[in-house]
């Protein structure tokens, strides 16, 4: 019986060895059939998706879409060449303008490497409105306190219209020239962008300088000029830096006149009070009777 309790206790081992041996013969011939796994992530990746239709492209701001790839085929004639610098969307054009009035981030980096001309043109065009509706509203009060009859001035349009665009369009094209000429490599379109949301500030500038204080018009008056002022100085320094010393401070100083230019025609033509008194009339005279 011993003998036999032997050979079956023999018998059972062998029949476990024979049953882990197939166990991993069955794991061995798994693996040379599946990858390990570190070798997996590896091969299974293709390669070309990292450099074609990976993520590294899906999630790249600067990747242009195919409106924009659309627009840069078009002739420059044509609307669609255009387009392309127009879009954007509600929620990025009030980050900006949010960015402008409070300036404490760089707005080159808010932009993010994508600037447009939507919200400069629409910025623009809101002060001209908002200036000449305030500014008939400031002659309709002068006119009261003088005493006298309130006259329609259309002129104001006008003049509000040649000030804000020229500043908004053509003083950016002329810094851009300058920079561009000493070498600092500007953006026109950034460029443009910058002074067109720089307006912002003075919408609500405008409206509240219908007040009749001559101080509260002056302190409103240099919050517009400074917070503007602060804006582009802080966006446009880094590109004066790329040219020599002298030559950026120059440029500087001509940004800021042309600045301050802008600060005080939107003063005197605009946020003026005249409380003078209306000239007197003479009385008429009569002539005197002939004598006989």
């Amino acid at each position: 019986m011993s003998n036999a309790y032997r050979a079956i206790e023999i018998d059972d081992e062998e029949l476990n060895n024979a049953t882990e041996l197939q166990f991993q013969n069955f794991s061995s011939s798994n693996t040379t059939t599946n990858p390990p796994a570190g070798n997996m992530s590896s091969t299974s990746t293709p390669q070309p998706r990292s450099t074609g239709f990976g993520s590294a492209s899906i999630f790249e701001p600067a990747r242009p879409t195919a409106q924009q790839e659309q627009a840069a085929k078009s002739p420059i004639w044509s609307i669609a060449y255009y387009s392309k610098f127009f879009d954007v969307d509600t929620n990025q054009v009030m980050e900006r303008l949010f960015a402008s009035v409070i300036p404490k981030d760089n707005f080159l980096d808010v932009m993010g490497g994508s600037p447009d001309l939507y919200g400069p043109f629409w910025v623009a065009t809101t002060v001209i409105f908002v200036l000449f509706v305030t500014s008939s509203i400031v002659d309709s009060i002068n006119a009261y306190i003088n005493n006298t009859t309130y006259q329609y001035n259309i002129f104001q349009m006008t003049f509000a219209f040649g000030t804000i665009y020229t500043y908004a369009f053509l003083v950016p094209l002329l810094v851009w020239g300058a920079t561009k000429y000493f070498g600092c490599q500007p953006d026109l379109l950034e460029m443009l962008a910058l002074y067109g949301y720089a307006l912002t500030i003075w919408i609500p500038v405008s409206v509240l300088s219908v007040i009749p204080i001559e101080l509260a018009r002056w302190i409103l008056l240099g919050i517009g000029a400074g917070v503007s002022g602060v804006f582009l100085i802080r966006n446009m320094y880094p590109v004066l830096q790329r040219a020599e010393a002298q030559i950026a401070k120059i440029i500087l100083v001509l940004v800021i006149i042309f600045h301050g230019v802008l600060a005080l025609i939107l003063k005197y033509k605009f946020f003026a009070y005249n409380s003078a008194a209306p000239p007197s009339t003479p009385a008429p005279t009569t002539p005197d009777a002939p004598k006989f």
